[in-house]
């Protein structure tokens, strides 16, 4: 009779021969493996399965990892580390929901670039931000694979979308901004749009932004630090499911130390937006600026939905067709370029102010500008 072990341990039993058998069931493998022993009590056979263990475990993680699948899950666990939660559930749905099932079970080494196209090709319909974030994901796992030495080659070199168009970012027009201008002071929340407005700060920026930040002898802010969402682990985290049963995690939110462009600027301000914050510094009851309820930092969506109050606490005081537009604050930005670069302002010196990394990102902004001036030269008079 074999002596059964434990579950998952496998059986033991002395066959007829004299020889004892050590009989279990692995992980991955169809049919059941066997070691032999001709010992006293089979204990030569479980070592031989130890050994053999300790050395094929090893491999079968080394065959995962060299797979897409395997060196996704890699690849994904270095990026939950170095970017924001937020771009890091991105990343993982599109690697998830569309690479690995084309893909996943593939050697990395047995990509090529026809089956790169083809995940493409299958999800045309996508928006072009999808299909980028998808080329992304694509690029950075098989660039890390190639820097790992798991594939001689990268089939994602030479994979280039169709581009659009640049758009011109959409913007409030002068006449609006006036109105939103004027009409700011006299609401409660008008300073988040004011300071939006004159300060072309990223709403997450103005979140961070700290009394000490702010010299007024030089009529300057420095930006250093933003309110970011940051991981919220825990069990105590999670919400109800929704109607959907979809259980979602409660938002977090931190200071965090570096602004978008991962370095700290210095950010000029004109003289009504000195005047603001001297204002406002009469009134300082936090070490921010723009303090939360609790007199801590203020979270980005409800800096979002007072800065919406605003605008349409002020629509509702104006005719159907002299209503501003409802934009999102980062429009604000934009708006801030826009004007900055049609009143002459040096394209460097905004990439400067707005803390851009690339020019091209600025020079977005200069398509409104051109757009003003198409409406304007039809007005030559000869």
């Amino acid at each position: 009779m074999p002596k059964k072990a434990a579950h998952g341990e496998g059986s033991l039993r002395q066959r007829p021969d004299g020889r004892w058998e050590y009989r279990i069931h692995v992980e991955g493998r169809a049919q059941p493996l066997s070691f032999y022993s001709k010992d006293d009590n089979g204990r030569g056979a479980k070592k031989q399965y130890r050994a053999w263990l300790k050395e094929n475990i090893n491999q079968a993680q080394v065959e995962r990892i060299e797979t897409v699948e395997g060196w996704s899950e890699v690849w994904l666990s270095g990026k939950k580390v170095t970017v924001a939660p937020k771009t890091y559930e991105n990343y993982a749905h599109y690697v998830r929901q569309f690479i690995l099932p084309a893909i996943g079970k593939k050697r990395l080494d047995d990509v090529r670039p026809y089956q790169i196209e083809q995940i493409f090709i299958e999800n045309a319909t996508l928006s072009r931000s999808a299909l980028n974030e998808i080329k992304v994901c694509l690029q950075g796992i098989f660039k890390s694979a190639r820097k790992n030495r798991l594939c001689l080659e990268d089939p994602t070199d030479g994979i280039v979308l169709k581009a659009d168009p640049p758009k011109a970012p959409k913007v409030h027009t002068l006449p609006e901004v006036l109105k939103i201008l004027a009409y700011a002071p006299t609401h409660k929340w008008g300073a988040y749009v004011e300071l939006a407005l004159y300060t072309g700060l990223r709403s997450e920026e103005l979140c961070g932004l700290l009394w000490a930040d702010v010299d007024m002898n030089s009529g300057t802010l420095y930006v250093h630090q933003v309110v970011a969402e940051v991981e919220n682990p825990g069990d105590e985290a999670l919400m109800k499911p929704d109607k959907n049963g979809k259980v979602c995690r409660r938002r977090k939110y931190a200071i965090t130390p570096y602004p978008k462009s991962k370095k700290p600027r210095m950010v000029a301000l004109n003289d009504q937006g000195l005047a603001l914050l001297q204002r406002l510094a009469r009134q300082r009851t936090s070490l921010y600026v723009l303090p939360g309820p609790d007199g801590d930092f203020m979270r980005p969506p409800m800096f979002a939905q007072r800065y919406g109050a605003v605008l349409r606490s002020l629509n509702q005081t104006l005719p159907p067709s002299e209503q501003v537009q409802m934009l999102s604050p980062h429009k604000a930005r934009h708006t801030y370029a826009s004007e900055l670069l049609s009143g002459g302002a040096d394209i460097r010196d905004v990439q400067e102010q707005l803390g851009h990394t690339k020019l091209t990102t600025t020079q977005l902004y200069l398509h409104t500008s051109l757009d003003a001036q198409k409406r304007n030269v039809v007005k030559l008079t000869y």
